[in-house]
């Protein structure tokens, strides 16, 4: 079995991304929606994913959420919450979001730590306040990083023990050979935190040069030597990879990299980890999480009516 631990989908006439400049706008403009996925995914043998949020938009995830309740491939959905601007504490809008439609499917959210002008944002108290409420609820805290951020990133792991977090694509290293020592100690600094999960994401895009199996190699050693297969998990991020050639480039080079590894080995970076991860993933996928929807007979497509970001 395989799962994609991380990809996305959008629908710009209904939520702009404000994240992307003109060049980018033109490649992966969109719509992309969970046919769209699937029809990208299922020829690299991916037959779920884990939708994870685009945007800070607290619409977002409730529709995301409601489109997971009717799709069986779109298996949990890892969302978004206010922690600053919000005046409800975060457990109550967690809570929120598990009443609502397919609120069964919700595994966690993340805080796009990268976009944050302060390195150290991951160190204020509402992100703390954040990790207890999730770890109260058995949910999953994604952290988006770059390298800069991987100190505080640390700290937050090390103050909430009980917190299952992941860290997304690598933490973003550079692929400048006079960073990649600093980037390594910080990763190595999380082989202790068996809390801490993280993703074999996002490599098609690191840098503006062609990506292969060679290059990354060795940071996807660094990430193996500290997590182990158990603690790391496969993702697409389609379709941002689109931008570094797509589904199966992305799938190819993963394959290529974990290919040394034993079958469990690879099973757990495939499938495993993310099951182990994400509260109700694997329920979702057997069929045996309670629902609120009949999701077993659920049409295999969706109307463009249906398309979300």
């Amino acid at each position: 079995m395989r799962i994609d631990a991380h990809h996305h989908l959008w629908d710009q006439s209904v939520r702009p991304q404000g994240w992307m400049d003109d060049a980018t706008q033109v490649a992966i403009g969109g719509p992309y929606s969970q046919q769209d996925w699937a029809a990208a995914a299922e020829p690299s043998g991916v037959t779920h994913g884990v939708f994870v949020q685009t945007v800070p938009d607290p619409a977002e995830t409730p529709e995301v959420l409601a489109l997971a309740a009717t799709d069986p491939r779109l298996a949990a959905v890892v969302g978004w919450i206010d922690v600053d601007a919000d005046p409800r504490p975060a457990g109550e809008q967690l809570d929120a979001l598990i009443a609502g439609p397919g609120g069964e499917y919700l595994a966690g959210v993340r805080v796009a730590a990268e976009y944050s002008a302060d390195p150290d944002s991951l160190d204020s108290p509402p992100i703390h306040a954040l990790a207890r409420a999730l770890a109260g609820r058995d949910l999953t805290l994604d952290l988006l990083l770059t390298p800069a951020n991987l100190g505080a990133a640390e700290r937050l792991a090390a103050a909430n023990p009980e917190t299952r977090m992941v860290i997304n694509h690598l933490a973003k290293p550079t692929m400048r050979e006079a960073d990649f020592r600093a980037w390594a100690d910080d990763i190595a600094a999380f082989t202790a935190h068996e809390h801490v999960a993280c993703k074999l994401s996002g490599f098609l895009t690191f840098d503006a040069l062609t990506m292969t199996a060679d290059r990354l190699a060795p940071y996807a050693g660094v990430a193996l030597a500290a997590f182990g297969p158990a603690r790391m998990m496969f993702g697409s991020d389609w379709p941002v990879s689109v931008l570094g050639g797509g589904y199966g480039a992305t799938v190819s080079i993963a394959e290529q990299v974990i290919a040394p590894l034993s079958e469990g080995e690879q099973a757990s970076i495939w499938a495993g980890t993310a099951c182990s991860w994400y509260r109700g993933l694997a329920a979702a996928i057997d069929g045996s999480l309670p629902a609120g929807a009949p999701r077993a007979n659920a049409p295999q497509d969706h109307t463009s009516t249906q398309r979300i970001s």
